[in-house]
């Protein structure tokens, strides 16, 4: 009987488990349909409101659901552009697709969505800076040196830029303009680590005593779990060894 007892209770007990785990699931599914059903119950009385479509798109991409996000986002889009109200949410409408479309793989469509993005919000660092990368991605070298231009324009602070603009030069052998940009890179963020493996890369096999000087830096900046502390001690030692 005890035996049995303990069998019934853990049964119990395993079905409780359970049961909590489903509920738990189905928790983020029940606030989504909450927080959609808010916004589809305004759409039903303002169908032709593009904020209300973008609201969707945020609420569908916040739970994983990219296709519905990328409708929602198009559509709001569309909407904007009818409506002729092309200011800041449009501007978002578009970053956000733009976002989605280069992870779907689509660089065409993203290169469109972020060049509508930077027209109407011409502030916006971030989208230059992606719209060079997506640029650079569908070997528009020029094009991309131009929005990497445009994003230190808009933010000289955005360490990012510059040295994202400074491997462009150096693949057309502008050595002296992409040392100065990494330069200004790590001087606006002394821990940046692709600028100072940029940097010491221009320097390498040329003018070693510069390549050093780099590695010394930044191993000063950073800490001995840096991907690339264990390379630039290697550099270094293979440098400053007689």
């Amino acid at each position: 009987m005890k035996i049995a007892c303990v069998a019934i209770c853990l049964v119990a007990l395993l079905g409780c488990g359970e049961e909590e785990r489903e509920q738990k699931a189905a928790s983020p599914r029940m606030q989504m349909e909450r927080e959609l059903d808010e916004v589809r119950l305004h759409l039903q009385t303002s169908p032709e409101v593009p904020m209300l479509y973008f609201k969707l798109g945020q609420i569908h991409q916040k739970y994983g659901l990219v296709d519905s996000a990328r409708n929602a986002f198009e559509r709001s889009a569309e909407l904007y552009e009818a409506l002729q109200l092309r200011g800041q949410l449009f501007a978002e409408a578009h970053l956000q697709l733009a976002q989605i479309y280069y992870e779907d793989g689509d660089l065409e469509k993203s290169a469109l969505a972020y060049e509508q993005t930077v027209r109407f919000d011409r502030e916006n660092v971030v989208a230059y800076n992606n719209l060079g990368f997506v640029y650079k991605k569908l070997n528009r070298s020029e094009k991309a040196i131009q929005a990497y231009e445009q994003a230190i324009a808009a933010d000289t602070l955005f360490a990012e830029a510059y040295n994202n603009l400074a491997q462009l030069l150096r693949v057309r052998e502008e050595d002296q303009r992409a040392i100065d940009l990494l330069q200004r890179a790590i001087a606006l963020k002394p821990d940046f680590s692709e600028a100072y493996v940029n940097l010491a890369g221009i320097y390498e096999g040329q003018q070693a005593d510069k390549e050093a000087a780099v590695w010394r830096n930044f191993l000063e900046h950073s800490d001995g779990a840096n991907q690339y502390s264990v390379h630039a001690k290697e550099r270094l030692h293979l440098l400053t060894t007689p």
